[in-house]
């Protein structure tokens, strides 16, 4: 008896079902000697291609940095959104499966602590971004800043390949007083994203120089806004007056303006359904024209408090996203008699001169 499995395209002469799939076969009335034995074909990936892995990783981490800049480096970030996951198991033959770092890599590079402060480049991930370039993302974690400081930008950063060569060139950009490669928050307080294009395989990568990290000055000045009286118990929420006391100067440092301090003024603050928002603003002609100049908030309402940081300017910044005109700072709170505003203004640089590897 001649017979033919369908699913591998093959005569099995003298068989019921096909040893090699076990598929029921079909018997053939053809008198034409049979064709020799075929290997089954491969199953097809389940995987998607991998520009659109890497896609969707650069629309993940790019979620979290337009979220965070653009509503103004918010003290209490938004959810970084997780890397895409593919449906059922890749088969064993796909490149990813052969190589598993290709995309993603973990490293936990360590240096310090210096002046207290530890910095860590925990992970690295390659994606395509938007014009199909292939980028990398460092995942940095920067543990032992002051209360009110957070990360900014890197300066002197170099990424070099195991052969002592530039592995890619991140652009620095200039922010107050100074000029470093920007980067992102991430819905972890000590963790930021540093993004840099092109980039090689991840396995060519062996070291990353630092110079100094690039913080916002601390929170130096405080306005007291007096919040007695009723709080609506929903919206709209009522205006409180900020009062004759409504204005600090904040020390912004040399080299940034004409002069080194920069007016504050509360313009407007509200009280009511379970929220106390206040709204604060430079003086017209204060930020330099084409400038960006970070500036930092705390409003803290009885026990509970929030923080939010931005740029402000009149362009767009180095961190590819338009100045703020001013911060808005908008907190859960109970009804209290008095809120207390922080702030703080400009850059400082924390020398910190390291070269973190394996």
């Amino acid at each position: 008896m001649k017979a033919w499995c369908p699913r591998c395209d093959a005569v099995r002469p003298g068989e019921t079902s096909c040893p090699v799939c076990g598929t029921a076969l079909a018997v053939l009335q053809d008198p034409s000697p049979p064709e020799p034995d075929a290997p089954p074909p491969p199953e097809p990936a389940a995987a998607p291609p991998p520009s659109r892995l890497r896609l969707a990783l650069l629309v993940a981490a790019l979620a979290v940095a337009g979220l965070a800049f653009v509503a103004g480096r918010s003290g209490t970030p938004p959810a970084a959104a997780p890397a895409p996951t593919t449906a059922g198991p890749a088969p064993a033959t796909t490149a990813a499966a052969a190589e598993p770092d290709a995309d993603v890599r973990e490293l936990g590079w360590r240096a310090g602590p210096r002046r207290g402060v530890t910095l860590t480049v925990a992970s690295a991930r390659r994606v395509l971004d938007p014009d199909e370039d292939t980028a990398a993302v460092l995942t940095l974690r920067v543990d032992g800043l002051q209360p009110g400081q957070r990360l900014l930008a890197v300066r002197d950063l170099r990424l070099l390949d195991s052969g002592g060569g530039v592995y890619s060139s991140p652009e620095a950009q200039p922010i107050g007083n100074e000029a470093g490669v920007p980067v992102e928050p991430t819905d972890d307080p000590a963790a930021y994203l540093l993004f840099t294009s092109p980039a090689p395989r991840l396995n060519a990568l062996a070291s990353v120089e630092v110079g100094d990290l690039l913080v916002v000055r601390p929170r130096t000045s405080r306005i007291e806004l007096d919040s007695s009286g009723p709080w609506p118990a929903a919206a709209p929420l009522r205006a409180i007056d900020p009062g004759p006391r409504d204005t600090v100067e904040v020390p912004v440092g040399p080299n940034v303006l004409p002069v080194d301090r920069l007016p504050l003024r509360v313009t407007a603050a509200f009280v009511g359904a379970g929220r106390a928002v206040v709204v604060v603003e430079p003086r017209t002609g204060d930020v330099v024209p084409g400038g960006s100049l970070p500036v930092s908030g705390e409003l803290r309402a009885g026990d509970r408090a929030c923080s939010r940081t931005v740029l402000l300017g009149q362009g767009v910044s180095g961190f590819g996203t338009p100045d703020a005109a001013g911060l808005v700072l908008s907190c859960p709170a109970r009804p209290v008699a008095r809120l207390t505003l922080a702030l703080g203004a400009g850059v400082d640089r924390l020398p910190f001169d390291a070269t973190l590897k394996e």
